[in-house]
């Protein structure tokens, strides 16, 4: 996510179209970063439940925690665009999403595993539903274009103009969320790892190729979050954590593993500090640039790019925004600062 949301440019000629959303109907490589952070939410939620248990929490106490954490993380996604607007607003946004999504998700953690999952196809399918079928006063029933489908008009009613992190996308983003705690559980419970292994990667292939013979009916959407985008992101999902799981707990290849730790203990810290930085002092500082000033963001881009070319030039600037946040991240790590929300 540091790395997507932090080119030298956004040049669309210039970047990687890979590393851009789409415009609109479609899936990119930066599409399914935060699909890919709700999905490990969701995994984490089990084995911090497991803990509570143990501890001999009650459920309504776990509750009144959960409520607290949502809080904070929502005001500080709403302290982050705040200062992107310049004045104070609780407008929805990333962070806002996942707290919002977090707290919904918490009340259904201690349902069976096979109620979860009926919970997520119906989430999946009250969506669908809703945009197959659902009227209003602009909207062209069964749309999925922009500006004239039925999710877009009740974000209307809720946000304002122009606000891309939608509020109905909220239901399929449940399953989001649930697909991940299924698989949370899985890891939690089952010691046999071949069997582990063959259950993520069953659900990796299945939730890619239902997501694919899906989007001919529903298209991709991530702003939308469709139901196919959802099942399809969840997939990779499931792909990607197989992959490491396979490193890391079979393999044993733990030291390769160590960057992603220093920025997994401190991850909502570290991307509200490389925010407020990169908004803060890259893009605001001006430096004498070629008889001219420009940020500090315009200067080390275009000196990269001068030296290799202006794609690779953008990819060293996001490189050197994630450098950064390691050094912190590793200077928290080393003194043991672990900041939870």
């Amino acid at each position: 996510m540091l790395f997507v949301n932090n080119p030298g440019t956004w040049n669309p000629e210039i970047v990687p179209a890979q590393l851009l959303h789409a415009e609109w109907h479609g899936c990119t490589f930066a599409d399914l970063i935060f699909p890919f952070f709700l999905f490990i939410v969701g995994v984490a939620m089990p084995f911090s439940d497991a803990r509570q248990q143990e501890k001999g929490i009650p459920f309504w106490k776990s509750i009144l925690s959960a409520g607290r954490r949502t809080i904070v993380l929502y005001l500080l996604g709403a302290f982050l665009v705040s200062g992107a607007l310049g004045r104070p607003v609780l407008y929805f946004g990333i962070l806002q999403r996942i707290a919002v999504l977090y707290f919904a998700t918490f009340l259904f953690l201690r349902l069976k595993a096979r109620w979860q999952a009926i919970l997520a196809a119906a989430c999946l399918l009250v969506w669908w539903g809703f945009m197959a079928w659902g009227t209003a006063p602009g909207v062209t029933t069964g749309s999925f274009e922009r500006d004239v489908n039925f999710a877009q008009y009740i974000d209307g009613l809720i946000l304002p103009e122009g606000n891309l992190e939608t509020v109905f996308s909220l239901i399929p983003g449940l399953a989001t969320v649930l697909f991940g705690i299924l698989i949370g559980r899985l890891l939690l419970t089952c010691r046999d790892q071949v069997r582990v292994m063959k259950t993520l990667a069953f659900a990796g292939i299945g939730g890619i190729l239902i997501g694919i013979v899906w989007q001919f009916a529903v298209p991709w959407n991530k702003i939308l979050w469709s139901s196919s985008f959802a099942v399809y992101a969840a997939g990779w999902s499931c792909i990607v954590l197989l992959f490491f799981y396979w490193m890391i707990e079979v393999k044993g290849w733990r030291k390769p593993a160590f960057p992603l730790i220093v920025f997994g203990m401190n991850a909502i810290t570290l991307y509200v500090a490389t925010g407020l930085f990169v908004r803060g002092v890259l893009l605001s500082w001006q430096v004498p640039y070629q008889g001219t000033k420009t940020s500090l963001t315009g200067y080390l881009y275009q000196t990269f790019a001068s030296w290799t070319t202006p794609t690779i030039g953008s990819l060293l600037y996001s490189t050197v925004v994630i450098i950064l946040a390691f050094a912190l991240g590793n200077w928290m790590y080393r003194r043991k600062l672990f900041l939870k929300v």
